[in-house]
């Protein structure tokens, strides 16, 4: 019976796996918590691959992380604790590790982890436009935009938005919010995008300002257009009639589409953002 008794003292096996998660691109240390205080580390070996393959290992007072290809230059073993950082982390990265920690007097302390490795919620944005009411308050409609799926949207506002009229609707990868506010009131509205992993927020201050409305885009493109398209129809200046045509005909194109451009513009700045993030 001695023998097992033995075995079992001199190597202690930790057999769950302790789950770790990482973030593409980033760094993350597994960390098996040793308890060293009073007992010094004779050597250290970490292992993938069905328990196999080395990655770092520390003998004979020698530390060696470059066993394997893929982590070359992207390891950092600590001797101490025997703590392992992985930096620039990748998809590949995300599988099982194994930590054998010899110890003085041929003890010997076995450790697991499974490395998940996500992408990193990217940062919403927050876009507004804005009108006003007969009493004079401004009306917002703000829309936040997340390339994420399946991502949980929360607004708040400083000061808080307790004599404001708020409501709020959900779309595919956006989120709207319904505020009022005065025409001297500054308020920062921020959207909050949250997963089980983690969370990102966008503020943005907002001032309404009466100088600012559709028309004047409006007329601003369809003069843009007009212009340009009269040059298209008109390479000579000989004909006089010609050209007042080419600008008619420009200028009412050109109302059209920045009608039409109004009325999408938060479908287009929707799939501009998220085709930016792919």
């Amino acid at each position: 019976m001695w023998l097992p008794l033995l075995f079992f003292q001199l190597l202690r096996v930790v057999g769950s796996n302790q789950p770790v998660l990482g973030f593409l691109g980033g760094s993350v240390t597994l960390s098996p918590a040793l308890d060293v205080t009073q007992r010094n580390i004779s050597s250290i070996k970490w292992l993938i691959l069905s328990n196999d393959t080395w990655i770092a290992t520390y003998q004979g007072g020698k530390t060696k992380t470059n066993h394997f290809w893929q982590y070359r230059g992207r390891l950092h073993l600590d001797i101490s604790s025997g703590d392992l950082m992985i930096k620039n982390l990748i998809r590949k990265d995300a599988m099982k590790y194994v930590l054998e920690v010899g110890f003085q007097g041929d003890e010997e302390i076995s450790r697991k982890f499974v490395l998940r490795v996500e992408q990193r919620l990217a940062q919403p944005r927050v876009t507004k436009h804005h009108g006003w009411s007969e009493d004079g308050s401004c009306i917002l409609r703000l829309q936040c935009f997340s390339p994420d799926p399946s991502v949980n949207f929360t607004w708040s506002s400083t000061p808080p938005a307790t004599n404001r009229t708020l409501a709020k609707w959900l779309h595919p990868h956006s989120a709207f919010l319904l505020a009022t506010m005065g025409e001297d009131d500054k308020v920062g509205f921020t959207c909050n995008t949250t997963t089980a992993l983690e969370s990102a927020s966008h503020t943005l201050d907002v001032v309404c300002g009466r100088g600012e409305n559709v028309m004047d885009s409006l007329t601003c493109l369809s003069f843009s257009f007009s212009f340009s398209f009269s040059l298209v129809l008109n390479q000579s200046k000989e004909h006089t009639p010609t050209f007042f045509h080419g600008v008619l005909l420009g200028s009412c194109l050109g109302i059209l589409l920045a009608m039409i451009t109004y009325i999408l513009r938060e479908r287009i700045e929707a799939s501009i953002y998220l085709l930016s993030h792919r």
